[in-house]
């Protein structure tokens, strides 16, 4: 363990080394342009001054809002921004959240070693970086003078921290992998070593780590939020979780408080090292999904991601003071299926289970133009995107259905109206969750075109958090479906691959397939952009038609945008963490 106790030790062997001598990727979804205005703060301070000075000027801007605020009450929130989220689990840790609202806060809160731009490219955040000629030291030179929220300055030994504690031995974060192959974490966690051979702090601004070979997708993992030392250095892992709802960072903004259910509350940080933000703090207030969008059509928030739908849009524009914006998430939604399982063992029977559902009417109608069929794990915003020419469409077809069916040796023996085989029924468990209608309409379509072919499905519902127990903690199921909100490195293996196929992992399905695991492994160790293309487009091909999923629907993302919040464009890689620095609101003093 990374135990309080052996830090000191720790920073007397790093200090030596670095007398003898003379990590960031953000999580594929994390990293941000460093090249973020750094005049922020200096642009406010004059604008102020100006202000200050102009009686007659601030009395019009005035009298302007006042006039704006009769129709728009959003302008009388003040230069806080509030944006709409579904709820919190409240692990606001950069290393422990699983789930993408926490992400949200800590986003803010935090700064990683690097980051992702709005074009999906990986950029220093707080270190910029060099990898050696045989691709496997990472050095990463920290910028000097960059401030945690408690004072303290960001220094190699809190980056070394932070990778120590995902590589304790009793971690219970999904952060993993992003340490296993870093030389000497092996021995670290099972006790034989005391420090981790592959970290060098060289010295309080020099960091290298040294992975075991090389792998191109490798600086993804050095994008997590670095974590101050001393604020959270610990003895045991519960310790550590004390600390997930009062997180404290070097991000923009600084954590103020958390209302369970109800909303988390962050002030602007004005020693930021990149400049102030305009805004003076910002709200991510909880708001069922279902009335998100009248939210932002009242004023009540002033952004709002919600299911993409035409009533959802027509609403949130419908009082005028709110724009829609929308871009094409990197993201699909899916149905998974128990490969563990004798009835689907065959891929006729999922190839036919996908035939029998009329996909693209479904779609047509749930998502009403905001949503397009998915052939293969890959969205089209990625550069791995296939060409879909040469993938199985899966056009509704249930003559094709029933023949696989029968090829696979499903057929209904006693009249009964039921496909069986071998004295078992065709009957299937679909368990899924009831808090968003779209899987509970395709419940009932499936019901329907199934029944037709002669199987007997039967939806379980829950909360999605049982859902997730049961899928990922105890691989419970027979069918589900959920959606991925994919990282920007195509590679699969954390999904599909076969070291996920454990309790707890994300191959809960236990896809298991002998090329697949050769493309993944084959993809990593490639640095060449075009042969990993073709890698992954052969696993497109494999997935398209081994059927490990039913893929469903790769989907547009809209949000309501409050028309007083200037310089925010959403997009795939671009959310409100990324341009907090730009953000400015049309607001009233309280």
């Amino acid at each position: 363990m990374f135990k309080k106790s052996l830090i000191l030790l720790l920073t007397v062997i790093l200090a030596l080394s670095a007398v003898l001598v003379g990590c960031g990727g953000n999580n594929n979804e994390n990293v941000n342009d460093t090249t973020n205005e750094t005049t922020n703060a200096t642009d406010n301070a004059t604008e102020n001054t100006n202000n200050s000075t102009n009686d007659a000027t601030v009395e019009d801007n005035t009298a302007e809002l006042e006039a704006a605020a009769e129709t728009n009450p959003a302008i009388n929130r003040g230069n806080v921004l509030t944006v709409a989220e579904t709820g919190f689990d409240g692990i606001f840790n950069p290393i422990l959240y699983s789930n993408k609202t926490d992400a949200n806060i800590t986003d803010l809160v935090f700064n990683g070693l690097i980051k992702v731009n709005k074009n999906g490219e990986y950029v220093p955040d707080v270190a910029t970086w060099e990898v050696s000629e045989d691709k496997l030291t990472y050095t990463f030179s920290i910028t000097p003078g960059i401030k945690f929220h408690n004072g303290e300055e960001l220094t190699s030994d809190d980056v070394a921290f932070t990778f120590y504690s995902i590589a304790d031995p009793d971690y219970v974060g999904a952060r993993g992998p992003a340490v296993s192959d870093i030389v000497g974490v092996e021995s670290y966690r099972s006790g034989e070593a005391e420090a981790i051979e592959g970290i060098n702090v060289i010295d309080d601004y020099t960091i290298a780590f040294t992975i075991e070979e090389p792998n191109v997708k490798k600086i993804t993992d050095f994008g997590y939020g670095i974590l101050n030392r001393d604020y959270y250095g610990f003895e045991s892992m519960e310790e550590l979780e004390a600390l997930n709802a009062t997180p404290m960072g070097t991000g923009p903004m600084m954590f103020k408080v958390y209302e369970v259910g109800q909303y988390v509350e962050l002030t602007t940080n004005d020693d930021y090292f990149e400049g102030r933000a305009y805004v003076d703090g910002v709200i991510y207030k909880v708001v069922p999904a279902a009335t998100a969008a009248a939210a932002v059509n009242a004023g009540d928030v002033d952004v709002a991601q919600v299911s993409a739908s035409l009533e959802n849009y027509d609403t949130m524009t419908e009082a005028g003071i709110a724009e829609v914006q929308e871009f094409l998430g990197n993201s699909y939604r899916y149905i998974g299926i128990n490969l563990r399982l004798e009835k689907f063992s065959d891929k006729r029977v999922r190839q036919a289970l996908w035939y029998g559902l009329n996909l693209k009417d479904f779609i047509d109608a749930q998502w009403e133009g905001f949503a397009a069929p998915c052939l293969a794990p890959i969205s089209p915003v990625s550069w791995a995107y296939p060409d879909t020419s040469e993938l199985n469409s899966y056009d509704f077809n249930p003559e094709k259905a029933s023949a696989l069916l029968a090829e696979a040796g499903w057929v209904d023996t006693d009249g009964d109206g039921i496909l069986d085989k071998d004295g078992e029924k065709l009957s299937i468990v679909w368990t899924s969750y009831n808090d968003v209608d779209w899987p509970l309409n395709l419940i009932a379509v499936a019901k329907e075109n199934w029944g037709a072919l002669g199987i007997e499905l039967e939806g379980l519902l829950m909360e999605f958090t049982a859902v997730s127990d049961l899928v990922y903690e105890k691989q419970d199921f027979e069918l589900y479906n959920m959606g991925w909100s994919l990282a920007i490195d195509p590679d699969p293996t954390a999904i599909f691959g076969e070291d996920a196929d454990v309790l707890g992992g994300f191959n809960a399905i236990g896809f298991h397939h002998e090329r697949a695991n050769e493309i993944f492994r084959l993809g990593r160790s490639e640095y060449d952009q075009a042969k990993r293309a073709e890698l992954y487009a052969e696993w497109a091909k494999i997935a398209n038609e081994e059927v490990p999923y039913i893929f469903v629907s790769i989907g547009t993302t809209i949000n309501g945008v409050n028309n007083r919040v200037h310089n925010l464009e959403l997009d795939t890689y671009d959310g409100v963490a990324a341009q907090i620095l730009d953000i400015e609101l049309d607001h009233l003093n309280k």
